[in-house]
């Protein structure tokens, strides 16, 4: 059986956009690659009344990559520990003395990988716990920004989900064998919320859809996904909205899913060129009514990023504005770009081409 365990790391390195940085971007052998004709936000650029200020270029003289890439705050691992580096204030703070994986939303906490036992590192109380055991370290991520609940796909014989409490060390299990066909799961596509989990896959008396069960293994249809590729990457606006990013009905883009009616509309066009179809990827702001989302740009015989702001409002993208034109970022931009708590700036790490080590993080604001 063969089965798609595409974990946030396995991710990342499927959807990187070679890359050389440049804010403002000059080359004379630009091609920039076709967007589709359904949405023409390149044209309403000169028409933004989105105000953003390119604040600061700033070098990263650690060694650093996206994993811990959270803004103002760079998380870092150091001869097996964890460090941060504040780039506004420069101190640079050890954290633990075990590496992380991945950095809780908030920063307060961290997954950590030692000698296949699988540890939470609480930056706050300055303590670690262990949770699991295993040798894949992309299937376990956190469920929620505060990193309270840890999400852990087993990937044994017969495929469950586990949520452990991090307080608690209480473990909630679905078993999803006897439910869904097992082929091209996505680990990424599982979402928790106070009731139970979502679950876009293929189920096995209803076929592929967004599913939820709850937390006593009761299923139910949230949507049948209709001529939608995937739901790998997706947000949840509000409990009828949903945000993703990828193949709608033949067409690539950044889309809104209306749950009630099952109405998609399309943000954002992706495109395709001789490598291929692209999708577009995006950060969602914290208060939701921003996103950062990026294109691919065709340099000579490389591909750069072009990345954008624009608000989200009533459900439309309006006012896109281009804030990096032919930039270096190793990955997308939900991995590579990130947002202040109080949704007003944006911080984008580049990279060297052919390096995953962060060089700059180019700071915007909006004014």
């Amino acid at each position: 059986m063969k089965r798609k365990f595409q974990g946030l790391a396995v991710l990342t390195l499927a959807s990187i956009v070679a890359s050389g940085c440049s804010i403002t971007g000059k080359a004379d052998m630009q091609k920039t690659v076709t967007i589709n004709e359904n949405v023409k936000f390149e044209s309403s650029l000169a028409d933004s009344s989105l105000s953003v200020v390119h604040k600061k270029t700033i070098q990263i003289p650690i060694k650093a990559d996206y994993t811990g890439f959270q803004g103002e705050n760079i998380y870092y691992n150091q001869n097996g520990k964890t460090y941060l580096k504040n780039i506004k204030t420069h101190v640079e703070t050890k954290l633990a003395d075990k590496a992380f994986f991945a950095i809780s939303e908030n920063g307060n906490r961290a997954l950590s990988f030692v000698d296949g036992k699988v540890y939470v590192l609480d930056f706050e109380t300055n303590s670690e716990i262990l949770i699991g055991h295993g040798t894949d370290t992309y299937l376990y991520y956190f469920a929620d920004p505060d990193g309270k609940e840890v999400i852990h796909v087993d990937s044994g014989e017969e495929l469950s989900v586990h949520v452990t409490d991090v307080d608690s060390l209480k473990v909630k299990t679905w078993d999803l064998n006897n439910r869904f066909d097992l082929n091209n799961f996505t680990l990424t596509s599982i979402k928790k919320d106070v009731d139970g989990i979502y679950v876009a896959a293929e189920s096995l008396e209803n076929g592929y859809g967004l599913y939820h069960l709850d937390n006593n293994g009761n299923m139910k249809t949230i949507s049948t996904l209709e001529n939608i590729d995937s739901l790998d990457n997706y947000d949840f606006l509000d409990k009828n909205i949903i945000i993703f990013n990828d193949i709608y009905n033949g067409k690539s883009g950044i889309f809104i899913i209306n749950l009630q009616s099952n109405e998609v509309t399309q943000l954002v066009a992706g495109g395709k060129d001789e490598e291929g179809i692209w999708v577009p990827f995006y950060k969602l702001s914290p208060d939701q009514s921003k996103i950062l989302f990026d294109t691919p740009v065709q340099v000579g015989n490389e591909y750069k990023t072009n990345v954008y702001m624009a608000e989200l409002v009533n459900n439309q993208v309006t006012n896109p504005t281009r804030i990096m034109e032919n930039a270096d970022l190793y990955a997308v931009i939900s991995l590579t770009g990130f947002w202040s708590p109080d949704s007003k700036t944006a911080y984008i790490s580049t990279s060297k081409p052919g390096n995953d080590l962060i060089d700059t993080v180019e700071v915007f604001t909006l004014q």
